[in-house]
């Protein structure tokens, strides 16, 4: 009953608005009103390099094209715009309830282009500095959302360092990955699927090399957002 009444009063002095247009929300609202819902869709994945989802006329671009395969392929749930850069932006901001739709769609997404489920869930690492702010890893969140999704373990299999020597050469803060000795999930011969919020290829291409040294069968990455 406290609860109840609780519930009530924060509507009646907050009333619930969705989170991307501020339209009013019913009484136990979704994070989105309906229509905002509706401009949540998948990205198309014509136009788009085939293996680092770079918008592109068919095929593969020049730049995967010119360069060792680490990464089988790069996938984004939706494009960064409207109502799924509002996602972004409140999840980027430690806010946890953006993180279950975020996942379902990423998992939609995978789904809907037939990829092969993968053997093991990897986060990409945040900087210790986001994770102190915000109180929590949302990398990892996100990560083992979709894991539970698909019924596969998540594994952290990266921590992140300072990066003294580039701060010393070019005066500026930056995380370095490393991944952790001890780890419960081999790596070797399984499928990985590498987890972050958005296509970032420079740090998806390094974890993923580090990756590499462990011989898994296949490494791929999905984000939320292209780029």
């Amino acid at each position: 009953m406290a609860c109840s009444f609780k519930h009530c009063l924060l509507n009646a002095l907050f009333p619930p608005q969705c989170l991307h247009c501020e339209d009013k929300l019913p009484r136990i609202p979704p994070l989105l009103c309906s229509t905002c819902l509706e401009q949540l869709s998948l990205a198309p994945i014509h136009q788009r390099c085939w293996t680092c989802f770079a918008e592109l006329e068919k095929g593969r671009c020049e730049r995967c094209i010119h360069r060792p395969v680490v990464i089988r392929r790069q996938l984004a749930a939706t494009e960064n715009i409207g109502p799924a850069a509002t996602l972004l932006h409140n999840f980027s901001q430690g806010q946890r309830e953006c993180i279950a739709p975020m996942a379902a769609l990423m998992v939609y997404q995978w789904l809907e282009q037939k990829m092969l489920l993968p053997d093991l869930v990897i986060p990409l690492p945040v900087s210790f500095g986001n994770k102190y702010k915000h109180g929590f890893d949302g990398n990892f969140l996100l990560a083992s959302e979709v894991a539970r999704l698909f019924s596969v373990p998540v594994v952290r299999a990266f921590h992140s360092r300072f990066d003294l020597s580039h701060f010393l050469i070019q005066g500026e803060f930056r995380s370095r990955y490393c991944l952790k000795s001890r780890r419960k999930e081999p790596l070797a011969d399984r499928t990985l699927l590498l987890i972050a919020p958005f296509l970032e290829d420079a740090r998806l291409r390094s974890a993923g090399e580090l990756l590499q040294n462990h011989f898994p069968a296949q490494l791929c990455v999905l984000c939320f957002t292209a780029y």
